[in-house]
Formats: structure tokens, sequence, C-alpha cells
């Protein structure tokens, strides 16, 4: 792919790893990688595929994107993170746009990611599921959860950052399960200014019904490392069944029923935050109460594969960490930082309303 350096205006950086040949998605790809080229992109794909699978996608891609096989230098336990550090090394632009494979970048997004970027050193974004099949509502409750519960928002699969900052701020946690958390908490441990775009918004395609399975567990595992939401979706299940054989179901279903009108509630507030209403149906906050259920569920799979195995198969990899190095101090960092920015807000809504 020839472009002209200066006409760039930031590298699109893809790590992918794909164990057999889909000609769909494939094409749909290819058809992806030249509306970014056109908007100003340099589309740099990373793939970690098998020696045959990485030849059908070089025959396809190489005229609508840079494809390149990762350093075999790094060595993380994630293979995702080898193709963001080697990607990093290759970029030929200063602002990188980091994307999983599941997101999918309009032209204006990807214009509106390089204005904010031109202010902060990483901008980390939101993300909205379009279709809507029924698991993928259950995702889009947890998203909204998240939304209403933390400052920064839900976790998306992707952000927006300076390569000069990343060179500056160093390698982070490779061996983690939720990289992209990972990579913020470290900007933010290492002084890095991010901006939290809670009102930018970059649709995510859900996964098929059978992906969507497997990523249960994993999902449950990631949020070892919270340990207070770990207690408390483990012991739902078991104060429903206390409640029910000790006081009768009728107790039962009243815990049920406070549970599903707070998880509900929060949702609503993650709906109303910043007009995600705009992405979200309003339908999405019946599902909240699924989601929780789910999540509980979800939570004693990911203790049975901590136990079985001692930790999460990642491909042929073992991961034993759901989160890394940077997510405790750089979570303290992350909330304060934001409590700032919440304070100055309120201070200059107060100022403006007394003149």
């Amino acid at each position: 792919m020839s472009s002209d350096l200066k006409s760039l205006k930031c590298t699109l950086l893809l790590p992918i790893r794909r164990v057999r040949v889909d000609d769909s998605e494939i094409s749909s790809f290819a058809e992806y990688f030249e509306m970014l080229s056109n908007a100003g992109c340099e589309v740099l794909v990373v793939d970690g595929s098998p020696a045959n699978v990485f030849a059908e996608h070089e025959n396809a891609w190489r005229d609508v994107c840079r494809h390149v096989a990762p350093d075999p230098s790094y060595r993380c336990l994630n293979g995702k993170v080898n193709g963001v550090y080697t990607g990093v090394d290759l970029a030929a632009c200063e602002k990188i746009i980091l994307a999983d494979d599941d997101i999918r970048y309009t032209a204006a997004d990807v214009s509106r990611m390089c204005e904010l970027l031109n202010d902060a050193e990483m901008v980390r974004p939101q993300n909205f599921l379009s279709p809507l099949p029924w698991w993928a509502r259950l995702e889009s409750a947890r998203i909204l959860i998240n939304r209403g519960i933390l400052r920064a928002g839900d976790y998306p699969g992707t952000c927006g950052f300076l390569r000069s900052t990343m060179k500056r701020v160093g390698p982070y946690d490779g061996d983690v399960l939720f990289d992209n958390e990972e990579i913020v908490r470290h900007f933010a441990l290492n002084g890095a200014t991010i901006n939290y775009a809670l009102d930018f918004f970059i649709l995510k395609r859900p996964p098929t019904f059978r992906k969507w399975i497997e990523q249960r567990p994993r999902q449950a595992y990631e949020d070892f490392g919270m340990r207070l939401k770990t207690a408390l979706f483990l012991a739902l299940l078991p104060t429903l069944l206390f409640l029910s054989v000790a006081s009768g179901a009728r107790a039962a279903i009243w815990f049920a029923a406070v549970v599903s009108l707070v998880s509900m509630s929060i949702t609503a507030r993650g709906l109303l935050r910043n007009r995600a209403y705009n992405y979200f149906p309003i339908s999405t906050v019946v599902c909240a109460p699924l989601w929780i259920f789910e999540r509980s569920l979800s939570t004693y799979w990911a203790i049975y594969w901590k136990l079985r195995y001692g930790g999460y198969p990642f491909g042929a990899r073992l991961l034993s960490k759901g989160t890394g190095d940077a997510w405790v101090r750089g979570g303290r960092i992350q909330s304060r930082m934001l409590a700032r920015e919440q304070r100055g807000r309120t201070l200059n809504q107060r100022q403006r309303q007394n003149v």
C-alpha cells in the first residue's frame, strides 16, 4: 500500500490472529481497510496467524493495508500485546488508534479521535453494540451498568494515543487477559494526560453466540482483581438459595426483585449519561437483571478454571492474571484525575450560574 505520509492523519493499528481462513471476514476487512485509508489512516495490521492463514490475508489485503507479522523478540503471554508493541515500532504516524478486531471506526470517528489527541496523550472512548441479538443486549446492559457506576465509564475495546508517549511510558504488562484497560492504567500511572471521552461512542460488532459463550468465564476471570465486585457476584446465588430455604419463596422473590430494580436503575443512569440513549435502545434497561444472573454463574465458571488449571487459556497459552501491574495504582490515579475534573466542571457551572 503506497501512501503519501504527509496526508496521513494517524495509524490505525489492528493486532489480529486467526487459526483458519474466513473468506467473508477477509472481504469485509478489505472494504473496511480501504475506507480507513481513504479517511487518512495508515492501516497497520499485525497478524499473528499461522503461515497459511497469514498468506491468504496478505494476498487479500496487501493493497489496502500494511500487513506484517509480530516481532518475535516480543514474548508476552498475551499475543495481542506483542502485536501492539510491533505496531508501535513500525507506525508511520505520531497518532495511533489501537482497536480490537470487532471495532469499526467511521471516517468521522477517525477525525474526532485525531482532534482529541491534539490535547491529550491518550483518548479512551466508549463502545456501543450493533446489531443486537439477545446476547448482545445483555452485553449492552453490562456496558451501561459500568457507565452508571464507574467515573471512567465502560472499558472499551479501543483507544488512541501518541506514539511518543508510548515510547516514554514504556511497556505495559502483556501477561494479562484484560490488556485493553491495562494499557490505559499504565499510561495513567506514568503521568500521561488522558481524555476519558464518555460522549464519544465507537461501534463494536457483537460476537457470534458461540464466541459469546466462550467469553463468559473469561470476562468474569478478568474481574478477579476487583475483589468486592467478584465477592458480590459470588454471594448472589447462595443468598437467593438461603432465603428460599430459610424464609420461603416470597423472601427469595423479594430479594431478586430488589437486585433487579437496583441493576435496572444503574443501567438507566448509564443510559442517560452523556446521552448514551442515542446509541443504546431503552429496552436495554430490562436486560440488566439477566446480565447480573449470567455474571454470577460465570464467576463460578471462572473459579473452576482457576482451580482446575491455575489460569485461563488464551490460545495455546495459560494466563494466570486477569489484571496486571498497573491495575491498582493506575486505577487510583485515574480515579483522582476524574474526581478533580468533575470538581472543576462543577465549579465552572456554579460560576456561570452566578454570573
